[in-house]
């Protein structure tokens, strides 16, 4: 039986529970402090990942949504919550000894979800999983996963994008990554490769997936279609620039070339939200 709301706050119990709460904040500061300092500067100076400096506010605007019912549900201790706080506290010390900061970031998350599932019980863990997962996103890649995804997507997009250019009747040679054109030459480095808008794009992909569809499937599927689209997206943008470069330099470097770099983006984002308004309109009709 829920406690009511009124006295669950005053109870000796719910004391109880913020005084235990406020000693592990405690410990996870001493413990993961210098990794949360350097989780929060990466996304600060990282452009890859600058969106993760907004996942803290969405995941408490997730868990303000959620309050009512954390408030009217009775908290239960559950021991399973020691089959995840043990191997994430083994992972953070595995990183730690390699200097190894993805580990010990992924190993923050996991032990913030056990430690509420073994204080609180099921059901309010179930109610935090989403808010917590997001942190998941806000993660920087080892670089050299990084790179070995990069890699080939950069040579996929200058692939689109020179057939993209020989359509409209230009010359074009393609080296690897590089595109050479009579007037120019074009390099797609990382942040063309489609690998930069894929973090947003995927981050984006899941909320957007959580917000508007119901289904699993579909939710998957609107989430695994931000890669082709982030790759498609930066191909026309280098197909573009190498197009627009003809009639002004300009468009290759500089303001013009960061805002072609946003356009592509909100288009990208576009048609995930088109994408998934026609999946959800597809099970109204459905359901009448």
């Amino acid at each position: 039986m829920s406690v009511p709301i009124a006295d669950q706050s005053k109870s000796p119990t719910h004391q109880k529970t913020l005084i235990i709460w406020s000693i592990i904040s405690v410990l996870l500061l001493i413990l993961y402090g210098e990794t949360l300092l350097k989780w929060g500067k990466d996304l600060w100076t990282d452009p890859n990942y600058s969106h993760g400096m907004l996942i803290p506010f969405v995941s408490l605007y997730f868990i303000k949504q959620r309050f009512a019912q954390l408030r009217k549900t009775q908290s239960i201790t559950s021991n399973k919550g020691l089959l995840f706080i043990l191997p994430a506290l083994l992972l953070f010390v595995l990183g730690s000894v390699a200097g190894e900061q993805f580990s010990q970031r992924i190993s923050f998350v996991i032990l913030l979800y056990g430690l509420v599932l073994f204080l609180e019980g099921r059901e309010i863990a179930k109610l935090l999983l989403f808010p917590i997962a997001l942190f998941l996103f806000a993660i920087p890649l080892p670089y050299i996963l990084y790179n070995a995804i990069a890699f080939p997507l950069k040579l996929i997009a200058t692939k689109i994008a020179a057939g993209a250019i020989r359509l409209f009747g230009m010359p074009v040679f393609r080296d690897g990554n590089v595109i050479h054109l009579p007037h120019t030459t074009l390099e797609v480095v990382d942040a063309c490769s489609g690998i930069r808008s894929l973090m947003t794009l995927i981050t984006l992909a899941f909320l957007l997936a959580s917000f508007q569809l119901r289904t699993f499937w579909k939710r998957a599927v609107l989430v695994l279609l931000a890669l082709p689209l982030a790759v498609l997206a930066n191909a026309g943008r280098v197909a573009l620039t190498g197009l627009l470069t003809k009639s002004n330099p300009a468009w290759g470097s500089g303001t013009l070339h960061e805002i072609t770099g946003w356009g592509v983006f909100v288009i990208s984002f576009g048609f995930l939200l088109g994408i998934s308004f026609l999946m959800e309109r597809q099970r109204e009709k459905r359901v009448r």
